[in-house]
């Protein structure tokens, strides 16, 4: 091989190794710095927006990434005012019918505290997130605050619980998946703030 094919060879593997590496700085770029380089400024990214919400909602990380992956449309929102609200509507159902577990729940069990539960506190549960969805365009600190004062009503059920000496794995669980929407709802719509 002559002088000049040797350089060209060597040329072209150092064409090729360079291009390798700036894709792959660019690649690390996008992760550390959660910034897709390959996005104009200021597209949402409902994926990285995923991503930052579940990071921020420790220790429940990957709950928070079932919950948010499972569905189609929370990966294709187009902003967090979006988001916000398909979270919310998830909110929503699950403490609707976690309460309606509740209420058949206490039917069988004549006990103040699942009663409790069941009434007056999954009401506020699910007056806070319908609160918070209904205002989420217009009154985005107070759809906030209305989102993360859900989880109030699921401490005063646990407390209502813990009194009268109740354990019940299936509650728990209830009102843990309640509670870790409520982070949900809470950090989305913080997101949204800024």
């Amino acid at each position: 091989m002559n002088s000049s094919t040797q350089s060209f060879v060597l040329f072209s593997l150092g064409m090729i190794l360079i291009i390798a590496n700036a894709a792959q700085a660019e690649e690390s770029v996008t992760v550390s710095l959660g910034v897709d380089l390959k996005k104009p400024a200021g597209a949402f990214c409902a994926e990285l927006a995923i991503k930052n919400v579940c990071e921020s909602v420790t220790p429940h990380r990957a709950t928070c990434m079932e919950v948010m992956r499972s569905n189609p449309k929370m990966q294709a929102a187009k902003s967090f005012v979006q988001l916000s609200k398909l979270v919310l509507k998830v909110a929503v159902y699950k403490a609707t019918h976690g309460q309606k577990f509740l209420q058949e729940l206490a039917k069988t069990n004549n006990c103040s505290a699942i009663q409790q539960c069941a009434g007056p506190n999954y009401d506020g549960v699910i007056r806070s997130f319908k609160s918070s969805l209904e205002s989420i365009k217009e009154d985005a600190a107070s759809a906030n605050y209305d989102a993360k004062v859900a989880a109030d009503d699921v401490h005063m059920c646990e407390s209502h619980l813990a009194d009268a000496k109740i354990v019940n794995p299936a509650i728990t669980q209830l009102n843990n998946e309640i509670k870790i929407m409520s982070a949900i709802a809470f950090t989305v719509g913080n997101n949204q703030n800024h």
